[in-house]
């Protein structure tokens, strides 16, 4: 589990916590605030899932991800020379 994944998590978790205390308190900008953290919790998280799925790729297939590599830098250079 890459440490994004656990950022993203604890983030939506305080959130959610958030969130609770705005809506028992009658406070909406403070609920706001932990749906915000919440949106931004899952952002992390599914970085990091994605982080995770490209590490276990590269395991699983070295020569096929230097092979899209190589094609990434390739046509990277060719956009940016025009």
């Amino acid at each position: 589990m890459k440490s994004e994944q656990v950022e993203g998590v604890a983030e939506k978790l305080v959130g959610k916590a958030q969130g609770a205390v705005g809506r028992f308190l009658g406070d909406s900008k403070l609920e706001a605030e932990g749906a915000g953290r919440q949106a931004s919790g899952q952002l992390t998280k599914t970085y990091g899932d994605a982080l995770d799925n490209v590490s276990a790729f590269v395991r699983e297939k070295p020569v096929a991800a230097f092979a899209i590599g190589a094609v990434a830098a390739v046509l990277l250079s060719r956009i940016l020379r025009r």
